[in-house]
């Protein structure tokens, strides 16, 4: 997504770039004196640079693009006989994230679980502590009356 975004905002620059580029042809403005030879060297010269930083970066654009695509193996000849055990005996990507997902799940059921908890507590010692304040106000009538 972010290749794509970075494809169309350069392009929408190079469009840019090729409608101001006629800013060149125009001989008005020019404060320092010249002569048509040594100005029009000079637009040309800086055309041909908007156009090579053109096709840079078109072809660095199109390089991310192929880059993102692209299928990504390791050249197992390369490898010695314990590398290549070791990249067979370890876990593969769908196995890692499978996992963490299912711990994503357990951790998820263990804070709800702690959460409930945690509020049936609140509730007891609530109740508790409304049954102590009733048995407090009642011993205290009791010893008021006597």
């Amino acid at each position: 997504m972010l290749l794509a975004n970075c494809n169309c905002a350069a392009m929408e620059q190079i469009q840019s770039v090729r409608r101001r580029s006629s800013l060149f042809s125009s001989n008005q403005g020019l404060e320092f004196s010249t002569s048509d030879n040594e100005t029009i060297k000079y637009q040309q010269q800086l055309r041909a640079e908007v156009k090579d930083w053109t096709e840079l970066l078109r072809s660095k654009c199109n390089d991310l693009l192929q880059a993102n695509s692209a299928v990504r193996t390791v050249d197992q000849t390369l490898l010695s006989d314990e590398q290549k055990r070791y990249l067979a005996d370890g876990p593969s990507i769908e196995k890692y994230i499978k996992e963490a997902k299912a711990f994503v799940r357990t951790m998820k059921d263990y804070i709800d679980q702690k959460q409930f908890l945690l509020e049936k507590k609140a509730y007891i010692a609530q109740e508790i502590k409304a049954l102590v304040d009733l048995e407090l106000k009642d011993r205290i009538s009791n010893d008021e009356e006597q």
